[in-house]
């Protein structure tokens, strides 16, 4: 063979992959890509949307003083107007199937909103509803429990209620309120209110149909599957175990992997199978 007819061959080779590949609906724009399929040993994937179908729905709600339509209306007044985000949508859903229409629940005036961000994974809204004014958020229930006012007998049968809603693979959300007496008393952000826990809203989000033997192929094939998740790591355990993710007991949390070290991760990621509660960077650090 001669030098000059390597190109050739790699271009060859690659292009028959590429065509294979096609042939299982498969796109590849840069063929390069193909090689680089074939050498991964481990797939990093979201859970929602990705694992699970993306399609949410309320299944179980509690509340702390067992007044479910004041929880949730708080839920739908916490959420956005044109909800795009499929877990609202399900909680809008929710609140129609039980009395509360959205004309209802907007029918005050927005004063103002604190909006979700991936470090306090909470948000709320601060709406004039029915002649008073009521701060509505939802979020991460450990977040939301942080800013609220709850005794400690309370908050222990709140904890046991989120991780047996969590083992059911529900994603668990907390619900708060505050009621203001005038404007003047709206708090500049999430972080500075003091809230009435209300309650825990369970969703579902089934697993996708086919998930189970496409993580026991890629296992088959020496691919360690790994799920990277905003949601909580009970309820992301529960989901790895209906489709079968090996070491799916293994888990690290977002506030674990803030405060290890580079090598500390790199020790601890050979046999970990489930991040939960990261964010984006903690993404590019795994």
């Amino acid at each position: 063979m001669i030098p000059e007819e390597f190109p050739v061959i790699l271009t060859v080779f690659l292009s028959m992959g590429a065509w294979r590949l096609a042939k299982k609906n498969s796109l590849v724009r840069k063929l390069p890509s193909v090689e680089t399929l074939g050498a991964v040993s481990v797939l990093c994937v979201d859970k929602t949307g990705t694992i699970t179908v993306n399609k949410m729905t309320v299944c179980e709600t509690w509340a702390i003083d067992n007044d479910v339509n004041t929880l949730s209306e708080v839920m739908g007044l916490g959420c956005e107007i044109d909800a795009y985000d499929p877990m609202e949508k399900a909680m809008l859903d929710y609140c129609e199937t039980i009395g509360i229409s959205k004309k209802h629940l907007f029918a005050g005036e927005l004063l103002s909103e604190y909006a979700f961000t991936n470090e306090q994974k909470m948000m709320g809204h601060v709406w004039n509803h029915d002649g008073e004014i009521l701060i509505a958020a939802k979020g991460s229930s450990e977040k939301i429990l942080s800013i609220c006012k709850i005794s400690d007998e309370d908050l222990k049968k709140t904890e046991y209620k989120i991780e047996e809603m969590a083992k059911k693979g529900l994603r668990v959300i907390g619900v708060g309120k505050m009621e203001l007496k005038n404007k003047d008393e709206i708090p500049a952000t999430i972080t500075d209110c003091t809230l009435k826990f209300c309650g825990l809203i369970g969703l579902t989000d089934p697993p996708r149909e086919s998930i189970k033997d496409d993580i026991k192929r890629c296992t088959k094939a020496g691919v360690r599957v790994v799920m990277i998740t905003g949601d909580n790591g009970i309820t992301a355990s529960s989901i790895a175990k209906q489709i079968g993710m090996p070491n799916c007991d293994h888990i690290i949390t977002g506030d674990e992997l803030s405060s290890m070290s580079d090598a500390v991760l790199r020790e601890r990621v050979r046999d970990v199978s489930i991040f939960s509660r990261v964010v984006p960077e903690h993404k590019m650090r795994i």
